[in-house]
């Protein structure tokens, strides 16, 4: 494989990540459901006859990442090659745009030589950099939440409620958390009928505005809460997210 002394980024995400998100990774904040497996390979949270659930799970696999500046090739350069201070783990770019250090900075039109945003030709009008200016700093990268699987069955009558709500909560020292709605918390069209005797719901519900967390220290959270009917039960498998991840 050939190596280079620099990174490798990759512009374009991969979307087919799945995560699996279980019933064992899921606390009943209400304290009233119970779980308990129907067999092997079958492990679900109960929610008897009547009971309001809520459920939260910290998706702790959700990878995040913050953004990486470029490091300038030398610390002190005055213009004379070879003078200053060589910096370790250098990722200065070859060329340089509208900044005087080459590279991803905060300063616009310094993502690449270019400045363009990534994109396949034919490139629209609104995403040109020759109209709108170019694009700063790092490109996003980490895990993208696009949709979420909710996976539950429905028993004897039908469910009073059944909601879901994807969140990122960050947290930044002597300041109040802030929480931005991933998915806000509603019926999201969950279905609330009893199910049919072949299996359990599973339904997709989209996240409108699908972007990649980059902030310091964001928990990613999920809430799917249920309220069985008098005389049903509710039975809770777990969320599948669907994600698209860029790492490199």
């Amino acid at each position: 494989m050939s190596y280079t002394a620099e990174r490798w980024e990759q512009g374009s995400s991969n979307p087919d990540l799945q995560i699996f998100v279980g019933a064992s990774e899921f606390k009943d904040v209400a304290g009233l459901a119970t779980i308990a497996s129907a067999g092997a390979g079958l492990l679900s949270w109960h929610v008897p006859a009547t009971d309001a659930s809520t459920f939260f799970a910290d998706v702790t696999a959700m990878l995040k990442r913050t953004g990486v500046f470029a490091k300038p090739l030398w610390s002190g350069f005055t213009g004379t090659l070879g003078t200053g201070t060589a910096n370790a783990g250098a990722s200065q770019e070859a060329f340089g745009t509208a900044a005087a250090a080459p590279g991803p900075s905060t300063v616009a039109n310094t993502r690449g030589i270019s400045g363009l945003p990534p994109g396949h030709p034919p490139q629209p009008a609104a995403t040109l950099a020759t109209l709108t200016g170019g694009v700063n700093g790092p490109q996003p990268k980490g895990f993208q939440i696009t949709s979420i699987d909710v996976i539950y069955s429905v028993a004897a009558l039908a469910a009073a409620a059944a909601t879901v709500g994807v969140t990122d909560t960050v947290f930044v020292s002597g300041v109040a958390p802030v929480v931005t709605n991933r998915i806000a918390l509603a019926a999201n069209g969950l279905p609330t009928a009893i199910g049919g005797a072949a299996g359990p719901y599973v339904t997709n519900v989209p996240v409108a505005a699908p972007v990649f967390p980059i902030a310091a220290d964001t928990e990613t959270i999920v809430n799917v809460n249920f309220t069985s009917g008098a005389a049903g039960t509710v039975k809770f498998y777990g969320v599948v997210l669907h994600v698209a991840y860029n790492l490199n």
